[in-house]
């Protein structure tokens, strides 16, 4: 018995799917929307379902956390009354939804600590640490700006002015 050929549509889902957890999302999720995306009408749960081999509500979990990030719409179908699903195909947008997501879950977090830290180094007079957590600071306010700027927002000029000093600092 030969095994069967995999479809262009399957590499595609299955190679998509392996890189999910690099945006911070997971497999399934990254597979739902590959799917979603190479799929020429709109796909209902029991559809993705099937040609995922996973259960229902799998699929209808990962599929309200991809409504949540904007990278899939749910479409009404006239006469029907069952929900179907579009992927984002501005994939651009994609990738900076992916982004600010993973900016809010990682770096969003950091930084509040290394902020905290850092008062609490001013407060406690340890200059030692403080340098050292001022100068973390300057590095993921760069960072942060970066993500701003790929995701199209503005920043302040305090926050630029920062980034051009970290930037000073890097060369």
């Amino acid at each position: 018995m030969t095994a069967r050929r995999a479809s262009t549509h399957d590499i595609f889902i299955e190679g998509w799917g392996r890189l999910g957890p690099s945006w911070g999302i997971s497999k399934m999720m990254a597979e739902i929307y590959a799917l979603l995306y190479v799929s020429p009408s709109p796909l209902t749960l029991e559809d993705m379902s099937r040609k995922l081999a996973t259960s229902r509500s799998n699929v209808s979990t990962n599929v309200r956390g991809l409504l949540d990030l904007g990278v899939v719409h749910k479409m009404i179908v006239r006469g029907e009354r069952k929900d179907y699903y579009t992927a984002e195909d501005d994939i651009t947008k994609v990738a900076k939804l992916l982004a600010l997501a993973k900016k809010r879950k990682e770096l969003d977090p950091a930084m509040e600590t290394v902020e905290k830290a850092l008062a609490a180094a001013h407060d406690a007079r340890d200059s030692d640490t403080a340098q050292k957590l001022e100068e973390l600071k300057r590095h993921m306010d760069f960072v942060n700006a970066i993500f701003h700027a790929f995701a199209g927002g503005e920043a302040d000029p305090k926050s630029l002015a920062r980034v051009i000093r970290v930037k000073d600092t890097l060369s």
